[in-house]
């Protein structure tokens, strides 16, 4: 449950149906839809795999781990209870996608369409790695807002680049771990290798994602000062 300071509740009361308090709920409506936009981009597009430096990578290795910046600032600025709201959307999300694919896939093709291969190709569920993603995700991004409350009730609110950092290095290791795990180990289908080469995969996986982490550091401070500056509200009164 979200928890407020005194003088925020007092503020919030006060201030309930200003322009100030919409703008503050629009803006979490802005980062909900920003987050749930690269949650269904992983779930379609990002399944497309390209080689950089010689290791080969999913194309939502992009945007993906940007995910994890807007749950640190909603965290931040709209607290716990929000930030898992906007994950277990992204989930929902998800499944709708997967749900209307399917419907997509099973209604019979038109004569004059071509393509019914095609789409069922890019639309329909790989089940394993399905499983192997969402699993990752709900997993990864509650960790996620957990370690980053966790750090900021351990520092009284200070050291916001620890919590950014701290919390989603942890995550992204569960997300990386976990998806690769579930999808690659003893699946001779698509992986021949033992675990040792499972484990250099995930950890060149999670390489990047720690450097993106580490970079998009500054826009976690950049996003919370956007937030406060327009709204008046300080991060630092949300739990």
């Amino acid at each position: 449950m979200t928890k407020y300071s005194p003088d925020f509740q007092t503020r919030t009361n006060q201030a309930s149906h200003t322009p100030t308090s919409h703008l503050y709920e629009n803006i979490f409506a802005g980062f909900m839809a920003v987050f749930v936009t690269f949650v269904v981009l992983t779930n379609t597009v990002g399944m497309k795999l390209f080689t950089l430096f010689g290791r080969t990578l999913p194309v939502s290795i992009i945007w993906y781990p940007l995910t994890f910046l807007v749950t640190d600032i909603v965290s931040e600025m709209y607290g716990a209870r929000k930030a898992r709201f906007l994950v277990i959307m992204g989930f929902a999300m998800s499944v709708v996608l997967l749900a209307f694919s399917l419907i997509g896939i099973a209604l019979p093709v038109a004569d004059v369409y071509p393509l019914q291969e095609d789409y069922a190709n890019i639309f329909g569920p790989i089940w394993r790695l399905l499983f192997g993603s969402m699993a990752a995700y709900l997993l990864a991004q509650l960790i996620d807002v957990n370690m980053f409350h966790f750090w900021k009730r351990l520092t009284n609110g200070r050291h916001l680049w620890l919590r950014n950092n701290g919390s989603t290095m942890v995550s992204q290791f569960v997300d990386s771990f976990t998806v690769n795990t579930i999808f690659l180990y003893k699946n001779p289908v698509v992986f021949t290798g033992d675990f040792a080469d499972l484990m250099h995969i995930i950890l060149g996986v999670y390489m990047i994602k720690v450097v993106i982490a580490a970079v998009d550091t500054p826009f976690c401070y950049l996003g919370v000062w956007i937030v406060e500056k327009a709204t008046g509200v300080k991060g630092t009164a949300m739990t």
